[in-house]
């Protein structure tokens, strides 16, 4: 079986990579589109308090 989450933070590192100004709503459409969680799955799991906190949790 597959981890998900796990697929999704990889491709959250990586897509934040390429672009640092990626924001909550462009994200949130690739990973619908891609089959990845979406933010605010990853932020629940993260503990993060919002988008600009995540980010800086993963750069």
């Amino acid at each position: 079986m597959k981890n998900y989450y796990k697929r999704t933070r990889k491709e959250f590192k990586k897509i934040l990579k390429e672009n640092k100004d990626i924001t909550y709503n462009e994200w949130n459409d690739y990973a619908h589109k891609n089959g990845f969680f979406s933010s605010i799955t990853i932020m629940a799991h993260e503990d993060a308090k919002n988008w600009k906190e995540l980010k800086s949790k993963f750069m």
